[in-house]
């Protein structure tokens, strides 16, 4: 059986129940032992007490036990709810006692004498009655010296009323389980009751209803209050997120249908009747354009799929970050020769990273500042920093920068500061920087960009410390 297939609110209860009876008999325990103390404490004083008045009378008789088995007689005699029971020895023998005690309280049944501690009790049951029994040595100046009090004291009241008390708590426990129960359930339910709220209005969002929240008012529970708070930004991310795939699978669409329309357009426009050889060639050079653009971009969304993955795997190296930008700046050469670009690279240092992403991140950028760079300018690709605190590359150019409304939405897929969107393979489809940012925070970094019109633009990569 799971761990949890019982209800919260059963357990809740259960707990509760077990909880009150824990509580209940700890102080039910403590009743009894402070009933059952003071009975025994009024049993010790009052054969106390009873042990001195009886030497008193052993005393005013001179020493002899006559006076004593007279003053025993009369309290116990011919009364039928007596006290006690009394019985006198004298050098082991009976003297005198109570009538009929031999046949209820023998001698041998009472302990040694002894003055300990006012004598040792010995509880004894006969029939139906109960008794507390002690044996307790007399001595007068005169007359013998061995004399023994023996006293049976009836406590059959006490042992009955405690006897009930026990029986009474039995009840109470077999009737406060239902009712601890019954009760449990009521306040587990009520306490449970703001979660089934929660529940509820968590089962009415659907994904066109996205932009639903739980509403913080009235004041939830204060262990519920941090839920609602983090079900609400849960709702909230989800909602980003699916903002985004929407605008993701509306620029996908877009993007096909530009290079498709084209293709399609041009063969159909080959079909309509017979041409050169030089329109067939410049068609199919235009639709291999087209095909080359439209691999492009399949490539850079498989690229973006794959390194998004939480179980993409880096394989980390340690390079020179200096002799990485020099690659790459020599695979950029051919671009930047028409424009006279002079790429140049300033300071070095030493990280870890995937060398094949790091060359990624750093072309894309590149690539970015060779389109928009002005002839003859110069692109510098400054790094600065240590493996114990972090490496940044920094990618700066003389371009026009770019208009700050644009800044924020840089590295948001397919987004492009030209509306009109150009034709350029792979790095005009808009995701160059998205693919920047995706390497970066795969390897626990960060890009961000700075520009300001007629000042160029700074992309700034991020690495943080890395040990092999």
């Amino acid at each position: 059986m799971s761990r949890y297939s019982t209800s919260i609110s059963g357990r809740l209860a259960l707990l509760y129940t077990l909880g009150a009876l824990l509580a209940v008999g700890v102080f039910a325990l403590l009743a009894n032992w402070k009933l059952e103390a003071n009975f025994a404490a009024a049993h010790r004083d009052f054969l106390r007490a009873k042990a001195v008045e009886l030497h008193d009378d052993l005393a005013d008789g001179d020493g002899t036990p006559n006076a004593l088995i007279k003053e025993i007689l009369q309290e116990t005699a011919g009364v039928r709810l007596r006290e006690y029971d009394a019985r006198v020895l004298v050098a082991g023998h009976s003297t005198g006692e109570t009538p009929g005690m031999n046949m209820v309280l023998p001698a041998a049944l009472f302990p040694a004498a002894s003055n300990a501690g006012g004598g040792r009790l010995i509880p004894y049951r006969f029939g139906g009655t109960s008794w507390l029994l002690t044996s307790l040595p007399l001595h007068s100046a005169k007359g013998p010296r061995a004399v023994v009090l023996q006293i049976g004291l009836n406590i059959t009241r006490d042992t009955a009323l405690l006897t009930d008390f026990h029986r009474a708590l039995a009840v109470f426990f077999l009737l406060m389980v239902p009712l601890l129960l019954g009760a449990g359930r009521l306040a587990a339910a009520h306490a449970l009751a703001p979660v089934a709220r929660i529940a509820k209005v968590a089962q009415s969002i659907s994904p066109t209803q996205l932009s639903r929240r739980i509403p913080l008012e009235p004041p939830w529970p204060r262990e519920l209050t941090g839920l609602v708070q983090v079900f609400n930004q849960m709702l909230d991310n989800l909602e980003s997120s699916f903002a985004r795939l929407s605008r993701f699978s509306a620029d996908i669409a877009h993007e096909l249908r530009t290079p498709l329309s084209s293709l399609n357009g041009s063969l159909e426009v080959c079909l309509t009747r017979p041409r050169g050889g030089a329109e067939y060639r410049g068609a199919i050079a235009s639709a291999l354009e087209d095909g080359q653009r439209l691999t492009g971009l399949i490539e850079n969304l498989l690229f973006l799929a794959r390194v998004e993955n939480p179980s993409h795997a880096l394989r980390y190296e340690r390079c020179e970050a200096a002799e990485v930008c020099a690659w790459v700046a020599a695979q950029y050469e051919a671009q930047s020769r028409p424009k006279a670009l002079h790429i140049r690279i300033e300071g070095t240092a030493a990280l870890y990273a995937d060398i094949l992403l790091f060359r990624q991140a750093v072309g894309n950028v590149l690539a970015n500042a060779v389109r928009h760079a002005p002839p003859g300018s110069e692109i510098l690709l400054s790094i600065s920093g240590t493996m114990a605190g972090g490496v940044e590359i920094v990618i700066s150019d003389q371009g026009p920068g770019i208009p700050p409304e644009h800044l924020p939405r840089l590295f948001d897929r397919f987004y492009q500061t030209d509306p009109a969107r150009g034709h350029e393979v792979a790095q005009g489809s808009g995701l160059g920087l998205s693919i920047v940012r995706s390497i970066m925070e795969l390897h626990g970094g960060h890009a961000a960009i700075e520009s300001e019109l007629g000042h160029g633009t700074r992309a700034r990569l991020r690495f943080p410390a890395l040990e092999a």
